[in-house]
């Protein structure tokens, strides 16, 4: 399967976000905040789009995606909290631009697995295979699973105890986190 999101969308983003930011690296305003969460909305919605058009090639099938199922994804509570209101508690923190990357990366990719998944299944896949990109900063959990074929509706489990039906969707930080793991589909 294709990447998700592009590294290049993610770099053209930290590009836009740097107007946000006064010469000492501190967001400019509220308003600004509001930009950045617009920018954000953009971005994960091409993250869903993106994860929804790499299965639909997989399987030769164009299955589109509710309005309700992105926007219950995309707004899924992780921890209790959105990706808005953690970009909210980055605001009141006073937090780094890092801060605002991670949180969109994190977010995209957790997105775009769903909308992988949630195609994939409407598409009529079987299994599931684990795919690790095997990077220097890859997790020794993540690269345990990669290969690892699962039926459809079946989990991965991590040796430390977590479950997840794809990459993303631990609901664990140390696991979520800066994951760039994708499934491929049968």
């Amino acid at each position: 399967m294709a990447t998700i999101l592009p590294i290049d969308e993610l770099n053209a983003l930290e590009q836009r976000l740097k107007v946000h930011f006064d010469a000492d690296g501190h967001i400019k305003s509220r308003k600004d905040c509001e930009d950045i969460i617009d920018e954000l909305f953009d971005l994960f919605l091409l993250a869903y789009a993106n994860g929804v058009e790499g299965v639909n090639q997989t399987f030769s099938t164009r299955v589109e995606p509710s309005t309700q199922r992105i926007q219950e994804t995309v707004y899924k509570p992780i921890d209790g909290a959105t990706w808005r209101d953690r970009v909210l508690a980055w605001y009141a923190s006073n937090g780094t631009m890092a801060d605002i990357l991670r949180i969109a990366e994190t977010e995209a990719h957790r997105i775009g697995n769903t909308a992988a998944y949630d195609t994939a299944v409407r598409a009529g896949a079987t299994t599931k295979t684990w795919v690790c990109m095997m990077l220097p900063t890859s997790r020794d959990t993540h690269i345990y699973l990669d290969g690892t074929t699962v039926p459809i509706d079946g989990y991965f489990y991590s040796y430390k105890g977590g479950k997840t039906q794809f990459p993303g969707e631990w609901g664990i930080a140390d696991e979520d986190c800066n994951c760039l793991c994708e499934l491929e589909f049968k």
